[in-house]
């Protein structure tokens, strides 16, 4: 199997590209496999910040890579940018983890939780080698296996993916796959492989499609049974080299929701409701922590208020860290769910702003959607939060749901419910707003959707009846929410529209720097029925459907039923264990798992309760003081291979969460978003390698410097390599300089491509000048030979010349001289040479330049002579 090396083979042009860590892998947690019976490529059809933020990429990595049989890597979509070198490079979109190329792998499975995401599965398929029509795929190319919540109408996406697992992960895809591995290490061809795949009772395929009986569905929803399992390991995952849209860690405290929203794709997709015990919860909290090195923890589910006893969870994990810096979200909030308590502990975490997924604003309409958010509720809340400091609240809500009654106009009475909102609370309130979708297999997937001229109406009115200063306002374009529609309610047709979107240039849709509606709308324009008409019409209930195929477990006549009670503004009671009125998911095999543990007195509960998953309330923690810094370290350590690549900012996070993870007892700033008091020296430009970067910290207790240096090495990434550590105590009575106060520049060997080039830039008088002119500061020059080590991409008769020069440089001349060398060339420097950073200098207070380490060790005799003084006074 063939390898690609980014770092070599894009060498010299991965600075070009926006963010080029995104296809780099090297980061810390990375699963490698030189072997295995089957190849797994893990796609998400996004960019890098947006798949590793997702749950769910993360639990399948996880869940395929603890099989032996299996090697699971992840591949994610490129930017236009990164697809264009490719393509001119004539390089395949690879693997992060070892740079397999997409075309040799067995199985390219995606999860796709957004329909539009689709564009960027054809881009990783095309830039992977991979042919986009499964008819022209040949015994040699990869099965395309797609799951997630965006793909329970397959029909539309069946011209380019191969199989479609319907449901959740772990309830059979893992042991699904490893038996494709055993057939595969038996010599079976990719067409038995993917009969193993058809065969499965959750797979769904079009040959096996037309084959079903008509309105009969021929693959069902796999729902994992074991969730909550309390000898379930905590799921392990890579951590980002460059911050990404969520860096939180994520703990799955409850699958499904108790509240049935009618509206609610999701809800019906992860029924039923089940949570995960106390004991299980902070076991996966504690692992993120101690493990992945994160500080901020986001509780997940799809309404964590409904999680029981949610208040003293938060009490319960928030004394078990307290003096950690670990902070504790709840992302997913309903009216009904906030409760004084949970305020004050929210109000713990953040004030920032409070979210109300309102919907519809009037309070019969939300009994029609299965809801109850009663506005004198909302202003309560709001008052009460007003109280513990917060000053923004976020109002959601759709229009074009089918719930319209009595003459009244969902647009007006949204600008009514805002503007008393505001004049009861005197909040600041933003309000978004989007348009319905009636997605499949809900209660309202026969309904109604809005064309585009009825929402851009409903829009205008809402913008121009709010007073412009007292709201803020945002909108899901309504072209946005038609394409999803037709993705999520289309059949075999809207494939052949998304291939020439994508043949015309469509990428990224979700992006507003990328999307390009003006083509999707020419390809709509030009297709042979009247695609619009066709989405957004409403369905009659006899109709046969195009995801038919696929059920979720929820019968037609318990939707059909809840369309009913909608139209009467009728509620369903929660989903529980023994209702009145099944929708046909729960079974022998599954069922929802409620728990309502007793509350404990803290003072007489044990370690016996904990294990057996009873929740214990305890005191809520009082603010742990800040220990002061009794000791500074100072660090050198080197950029290599991929970490050449991570931004800045990235690097200061990583070497955060390298903190987290080694529990070393480093000071933390104060404040509302504490973080360690962690400085490095310089900040480095993108690819340019580092064999000595100065960083510091501070500690509240003596650890020894080989101590400090062996957990570093071991919770860093394999690219950040620490080559010494000196510490010394602090005293009160001397000034904690930073770092930069001390920095005078840095050398570097700039290694040319190509010696014409060099000789080129030596011959320029600007050059010669430059170097002249700022001898004084202390900038050097010399010419020294390439070795094979050192040499950055020499071709050709230039191997083994004189390419290489070095320059110690003041850090102000650092930029200028590479400006300099780009203008003499008339290309960017990073086209024409490779750099490498060699050594770092200080400073010296007799003038001149030495080494970190000498300045500091200076330092640190007047710390410990000023200690040894306080010692003898007292």
């Amino acid at each position: 199997m063939s390898r690609i090396n980014p770092l070599s083979d894009l060498r010299r042009d991965l600075v070009s590209v926006l963010n080029p860590v995104r296809y780099l892998g090297g980061e810390y947690g990375q699963i490698v496999k030189n072997h295995a019976d089957l190849t797994f490529a893990l796609a998400f059809p996004d960019l890098y910040e947006i798949a590793m933020s997702n749950l769910a990429i993360k639990v399948i990595y996880d869940g395929l890579n603890r099989l032996p049989s299996v090697r699971c890597e992840r591949v994610f979509a490129p930017a236009p940018d990164f697809e264009e070198l490719l393509a001119r490079k004539q390089i395949p979109l690879y693997t992060l983890e070892s740079g397999i190329p997409l075309r040799e792998v067995d199985v390219l499975g995606v999860s796709l939780g957004y329909e539009p995401g689709i564009t960027g599965l054809l881009s990783i398929l095309e830039s992977g080698g991979i042919p986009l029509d499964c008819s022209s795929r040949g015994q040699s190319d990869p099965i395309v296996l797609a799951g997630g919540c965006g793909i329970t109408n397959p029909a539309p996406f069946s011209r380019f993916i191969d199989a479609f697992f319907i449901g959740e992960a772990e309830a059979g895809l893992f042991e699904l796959v490893e038996d494709l591995g055993r057939m595969k290490r038996a010599g079976a061809s990719r067409d038995d492989l993917l009969a193993r795949l058809e065969s499965h009772p959750a797979v769904w395929t079009e040959s096996k499609d037309r084959g079903r009986v008509a309105r009969e569905p021929c693959a069902r929803r796999a729902v994992w049974s074991g969730f909550g399992d309390p000898d379930y390991r905590a799921v392990c995952f890579p951590v980002p080299n460059m911050r990404i849209v969520q860096d939180h860690g994520a703990v799955e405290i409850m699958r499904g929701c108790p509240n049935g929203c009618r509206f609610c794709h999701a809800g019906i997709y992860y029924r039923p409701q089940r949570m995960k015990g106390v004991d299980r919860i902070i076991a996966d909290v504690d692992y993120l922590v101690n493990s992945g090195g994160y500080r901020e923890i986001s509780l997940m589910s799809l309404s964590s208020g409904d999680y029981a006893g949610i208040d003293r969870l938060l009490d319960t994990l928030s004394a078990r860290y307290a003096g950690r810096n670990v902070s504790f979200q709840l992302p997913s909030l309903k009216v009904n769910s906030f409760t004084l308590p949970l305020l004050e502990r929210m109000a713990e975490v953040r004030k920032s702003g409070l979210t109300f997924a309102v919907e519809t604003p009037v309070d019969a309409w939300q009994l029609s959607l299965n809801k109850e958010v009663y506005r004198d509720r909302i202003v309560e809340i709001v008052n009460e939060a007003k109280r513990h400091g917060w000053s923004k609240a976020k109002f959601y809500f759709m229009i074009g749901l089918p719930i319209e009654r009595g003459g009244q106009r969902e647009e007006e009475e949204i600008v009514k419910f805002l503007l008393e909102i505001q004049d009861r609370t005197r909040i600041q309130c933003t309000a978004n707003i989007g348009t319905f979708i009636p997605k499949p297999h809900t209660p309202y997937q026969w309904s109604h959707q809005l064309s585009m001229e009825e929402a851009n109406k409903k829009l205008d009115y809402i913008h121009g009846s709010l007073p412009r200063g007292r709201f803020k306002v945002s909108t899901h374009r309504p072209f946005n929410s038609f394409l999803e529609g037709m993705m999520s309610r289309g059949d075999r047709r809207v494939g052949d529209i998304i291939h020439e979107a994508f043949r015309r240039g469509c990428r990224l849709d979700a992006w507003e720097d990328w999307a390009k509606p003006e083509i999707w709308k020419a390809v709509i324009a030009e297709s042979p029925w009247n695609v619009e008409e066709v989405t957004i019409r409403e369905r009659p209930f006899d109709e046969a459907l195009p995801w038919d195929g696929v059920s979720l477990g929820v019968s037609k006549a318990w939707l059909k039923k809840e369309m009913e009670r909608s139209d009467n503004q009728m509620l369903t009671e929660r989903c529980h264990d023994d209702c009145a009125d099944p929708c046909g998911v729960c079974g022998s095999k599954v069922s929802v798992v409620e728990l309502l543990p007793p509350v404990v007195d803290a003072g007489t509960a044990g370690a016996e309760s904990a294990k057996q998953g009873i929740l214990v309330a305890q005191a809520r923690a009082e603010p742990v003081k800040a220990p002061e810094a009794a000791f500074r370290v100072l660090v050198s350590f080197e950029k290599r291979g991929e970490a050449a690549f991570i931004p800045h900012l990235g690097l200061l996070e990583v070497w955060h969460k390298a903190f987290q993870r080694s529990r070393m007892p480093v000071i933390f700033t104060e404040g509302f978003n504490p973080l360690p008091r962690f400085e490095i020296a310089q900040s480095l430009s993108l690819g340019i390698y580092s064999d000595e970067e100065i960083a510091s910290f501070m500690l509240a207790e003596e650890v020894s410097a080989d101590e400090i240096r062996r957990l570093l090495l071991e919770f860093l990434p394999a690219g950040i390599r620490v080559s010494r550590v000196f510490a010394y105590p602090l005293s009160r009575k001397t000034k904690r300089e930073p770092l930069s106060k001390y920095l005078w520049g840095s050398t570097y060997r700039y290694s040319f491509f190509e010696a014409s080039v060099l000789d080129a830039v030596l011959a320029d008088s600007r050059f010669a000048a430059f170097i002249d002119a700022n001898a004084g500061a202390g900038l050097s020059l010399a010419r020294l030979p390439v070795n094979a080590a050192e040499s950055a991409g020499g071709e050709g008769d230039d191997r083994g010349k004189e390419r290489m020069i070095e320059l110690a440089l003041p850090f102000s001349l650092d930029r200028p001289i590479r400006d300099l060398i780009a203008e003499i060339v008339g290309k960017p420097a990073h086209e024409v040479m490779g750099i490498r950073k060699t050594g770092m200098h200080a400073v010296k207070s007799a003038g001149g330049t030495e080494n970190f380490f000498s300045a500091f060790e200076r330092i640190a005799e007047v710390n410990r002579n000023l200690l040894a003084s306080e010692t003898a006074q007292a």
